[in-house]
Formats: structure tokens, C-alpha cells, sequence
């Protein structure tokens, strides 16, 4: 019996010393091996983050703090010290003092934390294929990017001499100042996080040919005679190609390297506008040529100025109507058997009072005149038409300077009253005159009876005051 009770109360000692008694708190000891797995820790703001759970070792951990105060967007859980949540801030590299205690002690972790930028994404420009000019400004091309702020934008290859990337925003601008290049840029736009990339083709060519200019803008010449070379003059880039539309008539041909138009026309009758064309790959200069194959022949005016009355507005001016054969015709002096014209003149300046055949053309037929003689005055021409002969085929030569008909003409005296000065007065010849049926009013008839078109000079003539 007092074994039994002996070994009852060894057992309620044992007890009570470890204590174990109601209303007892266990000792815990302080916690100690703290560890994440990542001391450095680089995050991008906007983007949640890996959660960093420690171990911890000894001590059960009652409490979690960290100094300073994790990042906007990060906490500490005060259950297992994990640290998670999305960086809403970005540009921050701190050191945080990570700790975890109880009532006996604490231990610490020291963690740097790195918030980025999230990295550019979504870069694009307003086109990917520039065709530029070398020595014209580019128009600046200003990209859309989206994410992450960019740090960097950078070009590769570099881009054509002259044009340069914004490091602000990324826009391309400048003045190409070498031709020839046409390559693939790849436009990188970067930061700390990341980079995106958009592709550009840039060609930049030379300058377009310009002023482009031949020594004549119209050209006549006879069958059987070699053109004078016609060298043009053109201004701005090199030209690398000529072209000329429609063809040039058979006989003449344009040097492919200078654009120089010579030959010898092989038929008579042609008249046609020619586009001529100077041309790299930057664009194209043109001239307009006139080119016509036929014997040469010249109308114009041999008139002395005129005379009017400042006072009664009254005044008179003669002027007579000539024709010419050039003298490079193969045939020339050359035989003529007729002609045609029509002639304009300002109605509200000057009415005709009389139109009639120069005294060489009343020669003719023995002092007869022409066998076939038409005038007609409109209000505002003159048309004239003549066959020299019927009979004999008489013919004439004009290998000089000769008149073919004389027009005079009176002021209309309400428009030169009060005046002072010399009043200038236009002669047109006309190539179609409205007054007849004519395809072409401006003929010189040969004895073979072939009309040719003729070249013509205008005129201009003045009217002097004579009081």
C-alpha cells in the first residue's frame, strides 16, 4: 500500500515539475535560419510577382515585419512571411530587412527588391516602306508604342546619312544626303525589362533630273537634210535614262547617254508633239518638242509703225504680208504656185480699210495678177488665198524676202483719244481661221502641187502719237 502510494506521488512530481499544470506556457525559443530563396529580387510593375515563401528554423515565428515598407503593391504575410502582390510602382531598388520574432528573439534576411518598368511592347510606325530623296526632308515618322516607358531606341543597321532616331520619342527625321542605299531597318525600342522592334525598308534615291530644256521647242526641217544636233541642258540629279513619246520619225534618232536628237528625216508631211523624258529613280524631268519634216517657208510682216491723233483719235498703219524659202531646202529657190493665209488683228483697236496683192504678186501674167485671187475681211481676220496661174503654170521663186499682199488699216478713234504714249497692236497669223472650211489655212503651194505648212512670225506694231 505505500509503494502504491509512493509511485502516485513520483508520478504527480514529475508532472508538476515539467510543468504541465493548468494555465502553463510553453517556451518557445527564438526563431533563427531565416531564408528566401532569392536575395535579389528584379520585378516589373504591373506584373505579379513569384511569391517568395522563407524557411525558418527553431522558435515558432509570431510576428513578420519588413523595413522599410515593401513596395506599392507587395506585402509580407504574417502567417508564413511570404511576400507576393503586383509592383503598381516602378523605378525603385531598395535593400528591406525582413524579420521574423517572437517573444525570445528574432532573426533577419536582408532582400533587395527591384521594380522595373514593364518592358515596350506594340511598336509601329505610320508606314514600313520610305522612299526618300536625297537632299529633301524626310517627314518626320513619329511611332506608337505601348507597356513599358522606352529608355533606349536604337537603329540597325544605322540609318541613312542624314536621318537620325529621336531618343525621346523614337521619331525618324532629317535629310538624306547620299543616294543609292535600300535596306531593312530593324527599330528597337527598349528598357531595362525588354525591348519591342518594328521594320522599316528606307530607299533613298537621287534628286529628280529638272530644267530640262532643248534649243528649240519646235522644229522644221526638209526631207534630205540632217538635223543640227539638238543638246539639251538639264539641271538637278543625274538622268540614267531617255525616253521620247511617241518615237521620232524614221531618220532621226536621241543619243540613250545624252538625250541629243540628230538624224536625217526620211519623209515629208510629218507633224507631231514629242515627249521627251529625262528620268532616274527619283523622278522624271520633260520637255514638249514639236517636230515637223517639210520644205521650209516663212510668213511674216514688214511693217513701219503706225500714227495716231491724241486729240481726234484719227491715225492709219500699213503692213505688208511677206514669204520666204529657207535656204537649206533641197530644192531650193523652189518653185511656187500658190498660197493661202489668214492673218488677226484687234478690232477694238484698228478696222482694215483696204486689203490687196503686193506689187510683186500684180506682176505676175504679165502685169494680170494671178489667175485666182480670194480675200475675205471679218471683224476680226483677214483670210487670203492665190493660184498664180491656170494657164501657163506660171509659178514664182521666193528664195528672198517678198510681199504677197498689203493690209491697212485706221484706228478706231474712241480708243485713242487722251492717249500719250505708243499703243502696241498685235498681228497673229492663224492656222485655223474660223471662217472657213480650211483644215489648214496657212499653205504654201508648190509646183508639185504639195502644200507645206509654213513657219510664221507674229507682230507686234506700234501706233505713235503724231501731235
Amino acid at each position: 500500500m505505500f509503494m502504491k502510494a509512493l509511485t502516485v506521488l513520483t508520478l504527480v512530481l514529475i508532472i508538476g515539475g515539467c510543468g504541465g499544470g493548468s494555465g502553463s506556457t510553453p517556451q518557445l525559443g527564438a526563431p533563427c535560419d531565416l531564408l528566401y530563396a532569392l536575395a535579389i529580387l528584379t520585378v516589373e510593375s504591373g506584373t505579379p510577382i513569384t511569391p517568395q515563401t522563407p524557411t525558418v528554423g527553431c522558435g515558432v515565428v509570431i510576428t513578420w515585419s519588413v523595413d522599410p515598407v515593401l513596395p506599392a503593391g507587395l506585402s509580407i504575410s504574417q502567417v508564413d512571411g511570404t511576400i507576393s502582390g503586383t509592383p503598381t510602382v516602378s523605378g525603385t531598388d531598395q535593400f528591406y530587412d525582413v524579420t521574423a520574432a517572437n517573444a525570445d528573439g528574432s532573426i533577419s534576411f536582408m532582400i533587395r527588391i527591384i521594380v522595373n518598368p514593364p518592358a515596350p511592347c506594340g511598336l509601329m510606325y505610320p508606314i514600313d516602306f520610305i522612299i526618300a530623296q536625297q537632299g529633301v526632308a524626310l517627314p518626320p515618322q513619329t511611332p506608337v508604342v505601348s507597356c513599358g516607358a522606352v529608355a533606349t531606341w536604337n537603329s540597325v543597321p544605322t540609318l541613312p546619312a542624314g536621318l537620325s532616331i529621336s531618343q525621346v520619342d523614337g521619331t525618324i527625321s532629317g535629310t538624306p544626303t547620299t543616294s543609292g542605299t535600300d535596306d531593312d531597318y530593324f527599330i528597337t525600342a527598349s528598357n531595362v525589362s525588354g525591348s519591342t522592334s518594328f521594320t522599316i525598308r528606307i530607299v533613298v534615291n537621287p534628286p529628280a533630273p529638272c530644267n530640262l530644256v532643248y534649243p528649240l521647242s519646235f522644229v522644221i526641217i526638209p526631207l534630205g537634210v540632217s538635223l543640227a544636233p539638238l543638246v539639251p541642258t538639264v539641271g538637278c540629279g543625274a538622268v540614267t535614262s531617255w525616253q521620247v513619246n511617241p518615237s521620232l520619225p524614221v531618220g532621226l534618232q536621241m543619243d540613250a547617254n545624252n538625250g541629243t536628237i540628230s538624224g536625217m528625216a526620211t519623209f515629208e508631211g510629218y507633224d507631231q508633239i514629242h515627249i521627251i523624258s529625262a528620268s532616274n529613280a527619283g523622278g522624271t524631268a520633260t520637255f514638249v518638242l514639236q517636230i515637223r519634216l517639210d520644205p521650209v517657208y516663212t510668213y511674216a510682216v514688214n511693217a513701219a509703225p503706225g500714227s495716231y491723233s491724241g486729240v481726234t483719235g484719227v491715225g492709219q498703219v500699213s503692213l505688208a504680208m511677206t514669204l520666204a524659202e529657207d535656204s537649206g531646202n533641197p530644192s531650193f529657190p523652189t518653185d511656187v504656185a500658190g498660197f493661202s493665209l489668214a492673218m488677226s488683228y484687234q478690232p477694238d483697236l484698228l478696222s482694215v480699210t483696204n486689203l490687196d496683192q503686193s506689187a510683186v504678186i500684180q506682176a505676175l501674167d504679165g502685169g494680170a495678177g494671178p489667175s485666182f485671187w480670194y480675200q475675205q475681211i471679218e471683224a476680226d481676220e483677214v483670210v487670203l488665198g492665190a493660184i498664180f496661174s491656170f494657164m501657163d503654170l506660171a509659178v514664182m521663186q521666193f528664195d528672198v524676202v517678198k510681199e504677197i499682199a498689203v493690209l491697212d488699216l485706221d484706228t478706231v478713234p474712241g480708243m485713242f483719244i487722251g492717249q500719250t504714249g505708243n499703243i502696241p497692236v498685235s498681228f497673229d497669223w492663224v492656222e485655223t481661221s474660223q471662217y472657213t472650211n480650211s483644215a489648214n489655212d496657212l499653205l504654201v503651194v508648190e509646183d508639185s502641187a504639195q502644200g507645206v505648212r509654213p513657219l510664221t512670225i507674229d507682230a507686234v506694231v506700234q501706233m505713235v502719237r503724231s501731235d
